[in-house]
C-alpha cells in the first residue's frame, strides 16, 4: 500500500512538474512577446540605441530577425559593403535578405555615395530606378560611353521614366546625346504604349524643322488613325515608318474595323511588308472580327483565320462555331490547329462532339473513350457524354518528416507569425522557403502544412511540388463549420462554397486581387457593400472582409442571390461570380438556347471565366471524393437546359 502511495505522489509530482513546465514556457513566451511589441514600438521611433540595449530580452525569441532587420536598415546608407554582404549573408534564410541589396541601393543613392554604388553594383540590376542608380554611378566613376549607353536604353521608353533617371538624362542630353532622330522613335514607341500625352509632349523637342514636321505627322497620325494608308503609301520605307505604320493600323482596328480592313492593303504594300506581316495584322483585325454581324466582314475574317498559325485566334474562332452549334465548322477549325493544340483533351472532346454530331457514331464514341481516366475536366465531361463512371488517378503519399528538420527554424517563424496573425509575413516566408527546396522536400512542406491546418500554405507548396495526383494536400478541407452553416443558411452545398473558395484565392483568408478583391472568396467591397446593404447583414469597411465568417457570410449571400436569379443554375451563377451577370445576359442571348451545358461553358469568350467555371465543378467532385458526399458532377436540370 505504501508502495502504491509513493508511486501515486510520484507521478502526481511528476504531473505537476510537467504542467509548471509548460506554463512557465508559455509565460516566458507571452513575456518575449510583448518585449517584441516594445522593440517594434521603438524601431517605428528609430530609437536604435534603446533597441539595441533591450536586445538581449529577445535574443532567442524566433521573431527577433525582423527586428534586426529593420534595425539594420535605419541609416544603412552609411553602412560599408561588408557591413551589408555579411547581414545578407546570416540571414539568407529570410525572405527579407532579397530585399537588402535594393535598401541598400536607395540608401546610397539618399546619400550621394556613388562611389560605393559603383564598387557594390557590378551588373545591371532589375528595375528602372535601379538601372538609374547604376548608370549614373558609372558617369560619377567616369565611365561616360557605358552611363550614357544605358541612359539611352532608359530615355527609349514608350512611357514615362522614374525621377531617378533625371540626372542621368540631364547629363546624356548636354552632351548632345537626344538628337531630334532619338524623339521620333520615342515618339514611334510612346504610339506603340498609347501614351497620348507623352507622343504631344515629345512633339514640342525637336530643333530641326524637317523633324519638327515629322513629329507633327506622328502625333496627327496619333489622333486620326484613319489616315494611315496615305501615311503608308506617301511615306519612304524605312525602319521608323514601318513601325509607325504597324501601330497606326493597329490602333485604327481598335477604333474603326471596317475602315481598317479597306486600308490593310495600303499599309502593306506602302511600306512593302512581309507576307508573315500582313498575316500577323489580318490575325489582329480578325481578332476585333469575331462577333461582326456583317456578312462581307464575315467572309474576311474567315478567309484571313483560314491562313493563321495563331492558336488563340483559331480557338477563338472555334468558340464561335460553338457558340452558333456549327458542327462541320468545329471539325473544320479545329483541324487547322497545330498538331500539339489538336491533341488537347478539350478538342479532342469536341472534335468527337463535332463527329457525334454529324452521325460519325463509332469515330465519335471510339474518340471519347480514348480520353477516359484522366484528372482533367474533358475526361470526366466525356464521362458523362458517354454515361460511364467517372474515374481519374488520385494518388497519397506519405509524410517524410526527416525532410523537413533542416527548416524547423523557419517553420517555427511561420507558426509564430500565425499565431499573432501577421500572415502576410508567414506567407512570404513559406514562399521563400519553396524557392530554396527541392521537390521532394516541397511536397513534405505540403503535409507539414496541412498537419498544422495551414490551409493556403498547403495548397502553394502542393502547387509548387506539382503533385497534381495528391488532391488531399491540393484541396484542404478548411473552415468547414462555416462553410456548413452559411450553405445550410442560404441553401447552398457547402461543396460549392468552398469549391469557389479554393479557386478565388486558394483559402488565402488575406487575399487581395490587383482590382481589389478580398479575402477567401474574393469579394470587391462594392458587391460587399450592395449585398450587405440589400440583405441587412452587418458589414462598415472592406478590410471586414478579411475576417473569415463575415466573408462566407457576404460570399455566400451573394451566391445565393445569383443561383436564384438563374433558377438554381450554378453555371450561369458561377460565371456571373466571376464576370458580373450583365456579361451572362449577353453570352445567354448569343447562344439562344442553341447550346447544351458543356458547348456553352467552352463558348465563354473569357479564358479566365471559362477556366473558373470548369474548374469549381472539377473542384466539387474532388471535395465530394475527399469527404465522402455523394453527388452528381452536374444537376439535373443543368443537365437538360438549352443554353
Amino acid at each position: 500500500m505504501r508502495n502504491i502511495s509513493q508511486r501515486i505522489c510520484m507521478a502526481t509530482f511528476g504531473l505537476l512538474s510537467t504542467f509548471s513546465t509548460v506554463a512557465e514556457e508559455g509565460s516566458a513566451l507571452v513575456q518575449q512577446r510583448l518585449k517584441y511589441e516594445l522593440a517594434q514600438n521603438l524601431l517605428d521611433a528609430r530609437k536604435v540605441d534603446d533597441y539595441h540595449a533591450m536586445r538581449s530580452d529577445i535574443a532567442d525569441y524566433v521573431l527577433t530577425p525582423y527586428t534586426d532587420y529593420r534595425a539594420f536598415l535605419v541609416n544603412i546608407g552609411e553602412r560599408s559593403i561588408d557591413e551589408v554582404s555579411y547581414f545578407q549573408k546570416q540571414f539568407y534564410t529570410l525572405p527579407f535578405s532579397k530585399r537588402i541589396r535594393a535598401a541598400y541601393l536607395d540608401g546610397l543613392a539618399k546619400e550621394n555615395d556613388w562611389k560605393t554604388i559603383y564598387r557594390y553594383q557590378l551588373t545591371e540590376p532589375r528595375g528602372e530606378t535601379y538601372r538609374c542608380y547604376y548608370y549614373y554611378s558609372q558617369l560619377k566613376h567616369g565611365d561616360k560611353a557605358a552611363a550614357f549607353a544605358g541612359a539611352e536604353k532608359l530615355w527609349l521608353s514608350g512611357k514615362s521614366v522614374v525621377s531617378a533617371c533625371d540626372d542621368l538624362f540631364d547629363a546624356w542630353e548636354k552632351a548632345g546625346n537626344r538628337t531630334d532622330d532619338k524623339i521620333l522613335d520615342r515618339m514611334v514607341l510612346a504610339y506603340e504604349a498609347r501614351q497620348g500625352r507623352m507622343v504631344t509632349y515629345l512633339k514640342k523637342l525637336p530643333d530641326d524643322k524637317k523633324a519638327q514636321a515629322e513629329a507633327e505627322k506622328i502625333a496627327k497620325l496619333y489622333q486620326s488613325p484613319d489616315g494611315i494608308g496615305k501615311f503608308a503609301k506617301r511615306s519612304y520605307v524605312t525602319p521608323r515608318n514601318r513601325k509607325l505604320s504597324w501601330h497606326g493600323y493597329r490602333k485604327l482596328v481598335r477604333t474603326d474595323t471596317e475602315e481598317a480592313v479597306k486600308q490593310l492593303d495600303l499599309v502593306v504594300s506602302g511600306q512593302k511588308l512581309t507576307s508573315d506581316q500582313r498575316q500577323q495584322l489580318s490575325d489582329y483585325t480578325a481578332f476585333r472580327l469575331i462577333n461582326t454581324d456583317s456578312s462581307e466582314l464575315i467572309a474576311w475574317r474567315d478567309k484571313a483565320i483560314s491562313t493563321t498559325k495563331n492558336s488563340d485566334l483559331l480557338e477563338r474562332r472555334i468558340r464561335l462555331a460553338l457558340q452558333h452549334a456549327d458542327w462541320k465548322g468545329v471539325e473544320k477549325w479545329i483541324e487547322k490547329l497545330p498538331s500539339t493544340k489538336k491533341e488537347d483533351l478539350r478538342w479532342q472532346y469536341w472534335l468527337a462532339r463535332a463527329e457525334l454530331a454529324q452521325g460519325r457514331n463509332q469515330a465519335g464514341e471510339q474518340r471519347l473513350e480514348s480520353i477516359l481516366g484522366q484528372r482533367h475536366f474533358y475526361s470526366v465531361v466525356a464521362a458523362q457524354t458517354l454515361g460511364t463512371p467517372i474515374n481519374y488517378e488520385v494518388s497519397k503519399s506519405e509524410p517524410d518528416a526527416n525532410l523537413t528538420k533542416k527548416y524547423q527554424k523557419t517553420l517555427d517563424r511561420v507558426h509564430e507569425l500565425i499565431v499573432l496573425d501577421k500572415i502576410s509575413a508567414a506567407k512570404s516566408e513559406w514562399q521563400w522557403l519553396l524557392q530554396r527546396s527541392s521537390k521532394e522536400e516541397k511536397q513534405a512542406l505540403a503535409h507539414y502544412a496541412a498537419m498544422q491546418k495551414w490551409s493556403h500554405l498547403t495548397v502553394k507548396a502542393s502547387i509548387a511540388a506539382k503533385a497534381w495526383d495528391e488532391i488531399h494536400l491540393r484541396f484542404p478541407i478548411a473552415h468547414r463549420w462555416w462553410f456548413e452553416f452559411y450553405g445550410d443558411k442560404y441553401n447552398i452545398e457547402p461543396i460549392t462554397l468552398m469549391s469557389l473558395a479554393r479557386q478565388e484565392s486558394a483559402l488565402d483568408v488575406q487575399a487581395r486581387s490587383p482590382v481589389g478583391a478580398r479575402g477567401i472568396m474574393q469579394i470587391m467591397p462594392a458587391t460587399a457593400k450592395y449585398t450587405a446593404r440589400k440583405f441587412g447583414i452587418p458589414y462598415k469597411v472592406p478590410s471586414e472582409l478579411h475576417d473569415v465568417k463575415k466573408n462566407i457570410e457576404i460570399g455566400s449571400q451573394y451566391l445565393s442571390y445569383l443561383l436564384d436569379q438563374y433558377d438554381g443554375n450554378r453555371i450561369y451563377a458561377l460565371a456571373a461570380y466571376n464576370a458580373g451577370p450583365h456579361r451572362v445576359k449577353r453570352w445567354r442571348k448569343n447562344s439562344d438556347q442553341k447550346l447544351d451545358v458543356f458547348a456553352f461553358i467552352e463558348a465563354i469568350p473569357f479564358r479566365e471565366t471559362r477556366g473558373y467555371v470548369q474548374n469549381i465543378l472539377m473542384f466539387e467532385s474532388y471535395y465530394r471524393f475527399l469527404s465522402g458526399t455523394k453527388g452528381d458532377f452536374l444537376t439535373k436540370n443543368e443537365q437538360e437546359e438549352k443554353y
